[in-house]
């Protein structure tokens, strides 16, 4: 069989120079979904937990509206259907924030630089257990067992299901979580309602949901709106105070 000259001098290359693997190493963070982020691995799609590192490598696939986050200040806006390589797009090579930053003070919305801050220490390398493992055990796992604290108990118990084991404490006293997670924006305050498209909101204690539209959402303890090119907000103070936005637009709520 005849072989094409490419193929010849693209291997003669690899074996002078050798080729370069894909990265593995974390550059991003998932900030937010609305739907499941599915991480392709060999045939299986499994799910990618908020807050999780994302490797220049991932193959990812969303199923609906979320938010990636580069450790070089750039964000990603995903929607259902979007496939892509981490560290492969535009974002991923940004040194710096790609949407304007604002702030919105007693009323009045001004414009203030991005932010700085490792955006790497806000995400963490968590991963969802996948169904595989909750199987047989095997001769082999009861040697792992005996060797391991606790590991009969570990190995005989099922999958644990997402979140915390208890409910959590109503804020002030809820214990500050260091990472990304998603959760509940908390009650009261300012009522947002999206009118276009989809926002992202943050909290003091670094929750993070997506706003979806025509419902109307107290942001609670929200402190930061990520918007969307071309998505339309709307923001009610309790006092009656009435603001309309439109992105890309990186909001300071104080």
């Amino acid at each position: 069989m005849a072989r094409h000259p490419g193929v010849l001098v693209f291997a003669a290359l690899c074996l002078v120079g050798g080729c370069k693997k894909p990265s593995d190493k974390p550059i991003a963070g998932l900030h937010a979904a609305g739907a499941p982020v599915l991480r392709v691995v060999g045939q299986d799609k499994r799910p990618i937990p908020v807050g999780s590192h994302l490797r220049a490598n991932d193959q990812i696939i969303a199923t609906g509206p979320a938010l990636l986050e580069y450790f070089g200040g750039g964000m990603r806006f995903l929607e259902n259907g979007d496939e892509l390589e981490v560290g492969e797009v535009d974002e991923a090579k940004l040194l710096g924030s790609n949407i304007p930053s604002r702030r919105w003070v007693e009323g009045i919305l001004q414009e203030v630089p991005p932010p700085q801050r490792i955006v790497a220490a806000r995400y963490t390398n968590s991963q969802v257990t996948p169904p595989s493992a909750d199987k047989d055990l095997t001769t082999s796992d009861y040697f792992k067992a005996f060797f391991t604290p606790n590991g009969m108990e570990k190995l005989t118990s099922k999958t644990r299901p997402e979140g915390p084991s208890k409910p959590l404490p109503a804020p002030p006293f809820r214990p500050k979580v260091p990472y990304i997670h998603a959760g509940p924006l908390g009650e009261g305050g300012i009522v947002a309602e999206v009118e276009d498209g989809f926002v992202v909101a943050e909290t003091d204690d670094l929750t993070t949901a997506v706003l979806l539209e025509d419902r109307q959402i107290p942001l609670g303890r929200t402190v930061r709106l990520v918007i969307p090119d071309g998505a339309e907000l709307v923001l009610r103070t309790p006092e009656g105070t009435e603001l309309e936005l439109e992105g890309p637009m990186d909001l300071r709520v104080q």
